[in-house]
């Protein structure tokens, strides 16, 4: 239930419709509030009295029409500057990059303010009568009602900076590398689930394990990993999962293996089930490549030809380094793991080091071949990650890809850059080996 509360927390999380709905219930109970207490209100005669007071209740309506006239124009602005800037995002870093401005507080808090404030508004308008006289009139809750308004106004000007720093690409690439880093620091303790370090799966397990099927068709959002560990160890079993968070499976495939096989499959499938969460979607939830992918679309669509921007990939270069550093002294998950005797009981498909380096660096040094000054930064980036190497796993990926990148062949490359970028990858070389 923990996986399957947070895979469906990350759907709200990244909504731009959960804040504005909250405060539009909030602006209903300020109202009802506020009307209530307009005829108990406190009328003396001091400065806080006569700024309340707004004169009869035609005037009242007259100040709240107004309030709502404006209010409605600035939320027509701020929605139509919100389609706008997902539309340039879509175009300028990719659709899936989307995700990341909705995920903007900013953003959900002032359409939720202008929502909030529209509802507030209709709703005192509507219960302050035209001809009421002024000890009628509800003065706290018009009072309300323009400092509200007010408050759009500074959310106006707040949304509209906040748009603007979420269109520059280096804003883009540190939120999305944020994600990655919450990823990294929520790695599962693996101390507290033992590893299996003794015999493998039996000789058999293909020929005799049962295939169970998966219960639902989307990407593998999260999985109770140590709730099949416990229902595995409970039935003296041994499973296999062949398929990993971020995968894409379909109804029905027969990914699970169960040995013994179960003597009711169907039984094992709905509790099994139940530890496995699928969505429409892949989520950074124990995906450790969803953030590292979303970064290398970003360079990718920067160093392409209707785009050439070398600086955005340089920038996303920056942050993988970052996040590699930050990943390289994590334990990565095991992809065996051990009940508290010792026995082997679940195996499963994990993220490696090696396929982490490959997500992050393949696909920049294939688009940015014909770039020196990118594939010169990429092999700095890989000797200072040098210092950080804790495996002979991380020395041997990063190693691999210096040796992978080569000078532009053809015209696009230059005596002089083919020199610096035989240079710099000696000096990568020579910091791995130490």
């Amino acid at each position: 239930m923990l996986n399957w509360a947070r895979a469906r927390l990350d759907g709200l999380r990244t909504s731009l419709w959960l804040a504005p709905v909250l405060m539009f219930l909030l602006g209903v109970l300020l109202a009802v509030i506020m009307l209530r207490l307009g005829a108990t209100w406190p009328r003396t005669g001091g400065v806080l009295h006569r700024w309340l007071v707004s004169g009869d209740g035609e005037d009242a309506r007259n100040l709240l029409s107004t309030l709502l006239t404006a209010v409605i124009s600035l939320a027509g602005i701020v929605f139509s500057v919100t389609v706008v800037s997902l539309s340039l995002a879509a175009n300028a870093y990719g659709p899936r990059l989307i995700r990341t401005f909705r995920a903007n507080r900013g953003t959900q808090l002032a359409l939720g303010a202008f929502a909030m404030t529209i509802v507030y508004l209709l709703l005192v308008l509507r219960a302050v009568r035209g001809g009421a006289p002024p000890g009628e009139v509800p003065t706290g809750a018009v009072a309300l009602g323009s400092l509200l308004a007010l408050v759009c106004v500074l959310a106006l000007v707040g949304f509209l900076q906040g748009v603007s720093n979420l269109i520059v690409a280096d804003e883009v690439v540190r939120r999305v590398r944020r994600e990655f880093d919450k990823v990294v620091d929520d790695l599962p303790p693996m101390p507290k689930v033992a590893a299996f370090a003794g015999r493998g799966l039996p000789p058999d397990f293909e020929a005799t394990a049962g295939r169970i099927r998966l219960p639902k068709e989307g990407y593998v959002q999260s999985v109770e990993y140590h709730q099949i560990l416990c229902w595995a160890e409970a039935h003296g079993a041994v499973v296999r999962l062949d398929f990993r968070p971020g995968d894409f499976v379909v109804e029905g495939d027969r990914k699970v293996l169960v040995h013994p096989a179960p003597a009711d499959p169907e039984a094992a499938r709905r509790e099994i089930g139940r530890f496995i969460v699928s969505g429409h979607g892949r989520t950074p939830d124990q995906d450790l490549e969803f953030a590292i992918r979303h970064l290398v679309e970003v360079a990718v669509r920067a160093l392409s030809p209707g785009v050439n921007d070398p600086f955005t990939a340089l920038a996303v270069i920056d942050r993988l380094r970052g996040g590699l550093a930050r990943l390289m002294v994590r334990q990565m998950p095991s992809p065996t793991l051990a009940d508290g005797d010792g026995e082997l009981r679940v195996v499963r498909r994990v993220s490696d080091f090696g396929g982490i380096v490959d997500a992050a660096f393949d696909q920049i040094r294939q688009s940015g071949a014909g770039m020196p000054s990118v594939l010169i930064h990429m092999l700095r980036a890989i000797g200072d990650l040098a210092e950080h190497v804790r495996t002979e796993e991380q020395r041997h990926a990063l190693t691999r890809h210096v040796r992978l990148i080569q000078p532009p062949a053809g015209p696009d490359g230059a005596p002089g850059d083919d020199q610096d970028i035989r240079r710099e990858q000696r000096r990568a070389l020579a910091a791995l080996a130490r």
